[in-house]
């Protein structure tokens, strides 16, 4: 059996999926670029810029839980779209082929967490060095502070 991966384009600016909402697609990117971020009230987080052969929402064939995050396109961009149901006639028809994507994509997943921590140990010297340091944290407050109306 193949599997039964669907084009779909996406104009730049596009929402493809968005955090909190529920999903039964991942796709890959076959060309463009993707950006992956979180928003926090007035706050947007982008977490990565994927490009091509890069993949995202695979969550959604694995769980039922909400999507984490929410990905836009940054340019024109074409997905290739493997829906839940689509996977799972794979996996229980041919098991080899499931387990080779799926190591794949474990070997992909690690390395996002790895680029993860990275970045989580930089915030915390980041922070520490803010809360530890007094010219650090009055230099950091002074660049934090909005240009005064009184000039």
């Amino acid at each position: 059996m193949m599997v039964r991966w669907h084009a779909r384009e996406v104009p730049e600016g596009s929402v493809i999926i968005k955090e909190g909402t529920t999903g039964d697609e991942m796709f890959i990117i076959e060309a463009g670029r993707v950006e992956i971020y979180l928003v926090r009230g007035d706050v947007v987080l982008l977490l990565t810029e994927l490009q091509e052969s890069f993949f995202f929402g695979e969550m959604s064939i694995m769980t039922d839980k909400p999507r984490a995050v929410t990905a836009k396109a940054k340019t024109d961009t074409r997905l290739l779209v493997l829906k839940k149901r689509d996977f799972m006639d794979v996996v229980n028809e041919n098991p080899k082929v499931a387990a080779k994507f799926l190591l794949a994509m474990t070997e992909d997943l690690s390395n996002r967490i790895i680029t993860t921590n990275n970045n989580l140990e930089t915030y915390f010297l980041i922070n520490q060095a803010i809360v530890d340091n007094k010219s650090f944290r009055d230099l950091y407050i002074l660049a934090q502070k909005a240009p005064s109306s009184s000039g």
